[in-house]
Parts: C-alpha cells; structure tokens; sequence
C-alpha cells in the first residue's frame, strides 16, 4: 500500500528518487534502483494516469542507472499514440528545458493539450542539446523531437543554426547506435524534415 503524501509531497518524493539516480556510489545506486523497482507498478499503466509523471520519472531514473527497458516500455505503452500523454511529455519537457517560463507548483500543467504557454524553438533547442549529450535517453529524446515535429511542422524553417547539428547527429544515431525500432523511425522522420528543410 502506498502512503498518501498529497499532491505536493508526491511530487517532492519523485524528484527526491529522479534525483538520487544521479549518484552512482554503490549503496547509493543499489538504493535507489530497489526504490525504483518497488515502484514499477506505476510502469504497467497504458497512456495519461494521475501517475504518468511518476512513471516518466520512474523509467528515466531506472535508465540512468543502466535499465534501459522501461523507459523504451514507457515511450510503447505510456506515451505514443495517447494525445494526453505526448501533450504531457512535450509540456513536461518545455518545463525541464526552460521553454515554459513560469514556475508550476504541481502537474496540473501537463495536461494542456493545447500546448500553448512556452515556445517550441526553445524546447527544439533543448532537445537537440539533449540528443548530444544523453546517450542513456535516446529513445525518449527522439520521440520527443519526433512528436514536437508532428505538433509543429514549421518547426523546421525556425530552427536556425540548430538544424544542422540536429540532422547530423540523427543521422549519426541512425549509422550506428543500438536505439529501438520505434527510435529508428522516429529519428529518420526528424532526419528527413531537416534535410529536406536545408
């Protein structure tokens, strides 16, 4: 049975987990890995839940520390193909990465499926950043890029000098990196938008 924290403690409980995934010291790590696996009930969910957060948190904290199948189960079964949940995932992002400007005091922000109130050519920005730097998160950051693509398809002409790192680094991860099938395409579609863009 799970303890009832309220909104905000649930919140400030899976931060406190995402962010003990960071440190890899050996009781740290065996730690926070047992936590996360406790918690994987959330990971069974199919699209938008009151704990999809805590799932996305959940699968990208089992990922930093080496297991990458949930989060690749999460993107399959939480995520894709659900409006709800790729609108929660791109607002999530837009938060993380500093396209959404005005602090949130919980995940009822999430839910806009209008995905107004931040700006796609800084969450571009930032996930092409990500792209680079997060090997661990690649699955998740091409169907991100993927899905803020499709939500704005003049993404492309407003990229600027983002587009040529982008494209190259899709086409990098598509020559040789060991991604998903479903990243495999997703990343080909951000490839092809970008080359045929320039």
């Amino acid at each position: 049975m799970r303890p009832r924290w309220g909104e905000s403690g649930a919140l400030l409980h899976r931060q406190a987990l995402y962010l003990a995934s960071y440190d890899h010291g050996p009781d740290a790590a065996a730690w926070t890995a047992h936590t996360l696996h406790r918690r994987r009930d959330v990971l069974a969910r199919r699209g938008w839940s009151p704990h999809w957060a805590e799932a996305r948190s959940t699968a990208t904290a089992l990922a930093r520390l080496g297991d990458a199948r949930p989060l690749q189960n999460f993107i399959d079964r939480a995520l894709a193909d659900d409006d709800t949940a790729e609108a929660a995932n791109l607002n999530y992002w837009a938060l993380w990465l500093g396209a959404l400007a005005v602090p949130q005091p919980d995940d009822g922000f999430m839910r806009d499926r209008d995905l107004a109130g931040w700006d796609p050519v800084t969450l571009l920005r930032g996930l092409a950043r990500g792209l680079h730097v997060a090997p661990g998160f690649v699955d998740l950051y091409a169907h991100s890029l993927w899905s803020l693509l499709t939500a704005f398809p003049w993404l492309p002409q407003a990229a600027g000098q983002v587009a040529g790192p982008l494209r190259e680094r899709a086409a990098q991860l598509l020559d040789g990196a060991a991604i998903s099938a479903r990243s495999r395409r997703e990343l080909a579609h951000v490839y092809y938008v970008f080359d045929h863009n320039r």
